[in-house]
């Protein structure tokens, strides 16, 4: 038996796809296409087919419900990846079955498919859609053996086939089809919370280690493109990055009394929480992080706000004098704006990992993750997704705060109660009144591998940045 490594895959031009099938479609694959109407079984074939198009790997739709080449066309012309070139060139052809299955029946239309896969000799054969043959089955018997005689002969002339069909979960247990196909790729579309939601699942495909999760994905003017940030973030060991041998390289913070409570500093690829309720500086701080990286340490940052317009935080960091927009023109900082009503966490996830790696951060601010996952209805989901987030500041070899909101009184230090399992310190900052004053507090509740200062000190807030000092001291 080959190895994974050693089978042929065909790239199917579907972003993330290939990282799911661990490489691409195998090469001669039989692979069904299943899903509801509308669930975007068509784009994805027509999407693969065009990717591999050439004079040398040609491509066959076989359409079995009479639709008009010119309408299918029509519709497909509006995404990027069609060319028309590869219909001028002989490259991709369309047969309509339609009119002879309903007229002649089964056998008359496997002999005309086959006639045409002889002609043309295909690498790529799609069959849209094939659930049209249970409906003209006479018998469980005839649609077997047609099933059967399909299969064999595009795979004695070496196709890669994908055959499309309306199948529910129920039928792909029991269709004889489902037996005798080398892959299943299901898709699903629903809507929840006002909101359309799409999904791909690869649940079998023979010969690879692929991924077998849920995976979300949209149709846009590209085709489809699939999030899978479980197959894209992925934490890679014995990455950090060493000095003489001796301990991880850490980052000096620019926050002076800050850094002293930090000690050496804070290990490259760490991620901290930043806890508090709404008032306590967590954005300030996150600024001030991102600043004076830029500033003093010539390190590049990106600051990704769920809550705060760029113009909004620019103003901020003018308030308490520094220059935000002369470091962003300066191409050091970037300010990435996602709306709260807008976020996507599975697509702005890819958006973080792409943006990060593009600018080469060093110094990530996440401003909040409590807004960012505030529609996953789960524990284990968000500890998931801030865990992946924390994973890109690990690749990165940077260094990620991640401002979170917690409730007035709730005893807890973050928004859900399992973010700070995940990280790999806390600043904790607190609040309270004092003879009609409030007084803020920073406190590191932790730091992996570090030997920081412990206790909280208090918090003063003013032109030039954040001030702490011992509870206490009389210092200003």
């Amino acid at each position: 038996m080959k190895n994974y490594s050693e089978i042929s895959r065909i790239s199917t031009g579907v972003r993330n796809l290939d990282e799911i099938l661990a490489g691409g479609l195998p090469e001669g694959n039989l692979t069904v296409f299943a899903g509801a109407p509308g669930s975007g079984k068509t784009i994805l074939s027509q999407q693969i087919a065009f990717k591999n198009a050439t004079p040398d790997s040609r491509v066959i739709f076989f359409q079995t419900l009479s639709e008009p080449t010119a309408k299918t066309l029509k519709y497909l012309k509006q995404f990027k990846f069609y060319d028309q070139s590869k219909f001028d060139t002989g490259c991709v052809e369309f047969i309509d079955l339609g009119d002879i299955l309903r007229l002649e029946g089964l056998e008359k239309a496997i002999a005309m498919l086959m006639s045409h896969v002889k002609r043309f000799k295909p690498a790529f054969v799609v069959i849209d859609s094939f659930k049209v043959f249970d409906d003209l089955a006479k018998s469980r018997e005839e649609l077997r053996k047609f099933t059967y005689e399909v299969a064999i002969n595009l795979m004695a002339w070496n196709c890669s086939a994908l055959l499309l069909g309306e199948f529910s979960k129920e039928e792909v247990d029991t269709n004889p089809l489902f037996s005798i196909v080398d892959g299943i790729i299901t898709l699903k579309h629903f809507s929840a919370a006002g909101e359309e939601q799409r999904f791909i699942q690869v649940s079998k495909m023979r010969g690879t280690n692929h991924s077998r999760d849920e995976h979300t994905f949209v149709i846009n003017s590209a085709g489809l493109e699939i999030y899978a940030p479980r197959v894209t973030i992925r934490r890679e060991p014995n990455s950090d990055r060493k000095i003489k041998g001796d301990g991880p390289v850490r980052a000096e913070l620019g926050i002076p009394t800050l850094d002293a409570l930090l000690g050496e500093g804070i290990p490259w690829g760490s991620s901290i929480l930043v806890s508090g309720v709404a008032g306590t500086g967590k954005t300030i701080l996150c600024l001030e992080f991102i600043y004076k990286g830029a500033k003093e340490f010539g390190e590049k940052g990106i600051f990704f706000s769920f809550e705060e317009t760029p113009d909004r935080l620019i103003t901020a960091a003018h308030g308490m004098g520094w220059e935000l927009g002369e470091q962003i023109k300066k191409g050091n900082i970037e300010i990435v704006f996602v709306p709260q009503t807008e976020i996507n966490v599975e697509r702005d996830l890819l958006m973080m990992k792409d943006r990060i790696e593009k600018m080469g951060a060093k110094r990530i601010a996440i401003d909040s993750t409590s807004v960012f996952v505030h529609k996953i209805q789960t524990p284990q989901a968000v500890r998931e997704k801030v865990f992946q987030i924390a994973t890109l500041v690990q690749r990165a070899q940077a260094v990620g705060f991640f401002a979170t909101d917690i409730h007035y009184g709730a005893n807890q230090i973050s928004r859900f109660g399992v973010e700070e399992t995940v990280v790999d310190g806390v600043i904790l900052l607190t609040a309270s009144e004092n003879k009609f004053a409030r007084e803020r507090f920073l406190e590191i509740y932790k730091l992996r591998n570090t030997a920081h200062k412990s206790g909280r000190q208090k918090m003063h807030i003013a032109k030039g940045g954040i001030k702490l000092k011992a509870i206490g001291s009389s210092k200003k």
